[in-house]
């Protein structure tokens, strides 16, 4: 307990108290999480129609999920990012088989059958961050006023990114497709990573005094275009890379105006001597 105290010296303040941080918002959350949960669950079920639109809609949660993590990394959690996120994903990977799994005993059509089994997936994956982050308040004694809420978003929004990449995967949201595709080929593990480091990686690569809400999301945005494409190689789906390539091209560079906006400094440093 003494050694955990001392690691989370940094999110309590001087009388341990919670202190509440406020994180400057260029793009609400609120927009953040309603765009992420409509485009993530009706754009994801599309996924019979074509796999290409499941997978490029997954940048909206993914987008969701990393804005979550800058909130609660903003209280001193910079290098416990990935602990927070990979637990969080551990989570959102039972909560998505669950939901393919309940699209296997619904009757409705497959889109209905999608839109339902993405809704309950999300909903689970909600759950499971709440508890993990009440868990984390309660018990580990963490003073971190919005960890419950944000443990219940990254959670969330990585349940249904990763379900949207599924459903692309599959070509489909049924639970037999989904399974033969994407379980037992063991890609499912492959579509984790992806979706772990799309949503942690950019508060991480963007951390300093510098940072900011839109250079952040600008990151996740072109991890999100990073992890489509892959996802379209994996699958052989030719419109799936092609628009993966071509929001790569444009959230890098975003990334990058923004990048030399919020430095001190760019310089060219030249070429290493050889040797060295």
């Amino acid at each position: 307990m003494r050694i955990t105290s001392l690691l989370l010296l940094s999110t309590v303040g001087p009388s341990g108290e919670e202190e509440e941080v406020e994180v400057h918002e260029a793009i609400s959350s609120n927009l953040l999480r309603a765009v992420g949960v409509i485009l993530g669950i009706f754009g994801g079920a599309a996924a019979y129609i074509h796999p290409a639109i499941a997978g490029m809609v997954a940048i909206a949660p993914i987008l969701w999920g990393a804005n979550a993590v800058r909130e609660v990394a903003n209280y001193g959690l910079g290098t416990g990012v990935p602990s927070i996120g990979y637990m969080g994903l551990g989570g959102g990977v039972v909560a998505a088989i669950l939901g393919a799994a309940l699209t296997g005993v619904l009757a409705f059509g497959s889109y209905v059958n999608a839109v339902i089994g993405l809704a309950v997936g999300t909903v689970v994956g909600a759950f499971i961050g709440g508890l993990l982050g009440f868990l984390d308040r309660k018990v580990i004694k963490m003073k971190i006023p919005v960890m419950t809420r944000c443990s219940l978003e990254i959670v969330a929004a990585g349940t249904l990114a990763l379900m949207c990449l599924m459903g692309a995967v599959a070509g489909d949201f049924s639970w037999p497709v989904i399974h033969a595709k994407v379980i037992k080929t063991g890609i499912i593990a492959l579509l984790w990573v992806l979706c772990a480091m799309s949503l942690l990686h950019p508060f991480n690569a963007c951390l300093g005094p510098s940072e900011t809400q839109e250079r952040t999301l600008a990151l996740a945005a072109e991890c999100g275009s990073i992890t489509a494409t892959i996802t379209g190689v994996v699958t052989l789906d030719p419109v799936l890379i092609i628009a993966g390539v071509i929001a790569w091209v444009i959230t890098f560079s975003k990334f990058w105006k923004l990048t030399k906006r919020d430095a001190a400094e760019v310089t060219w440093t030249g070429i290493p001597p050889k040797g060295q």
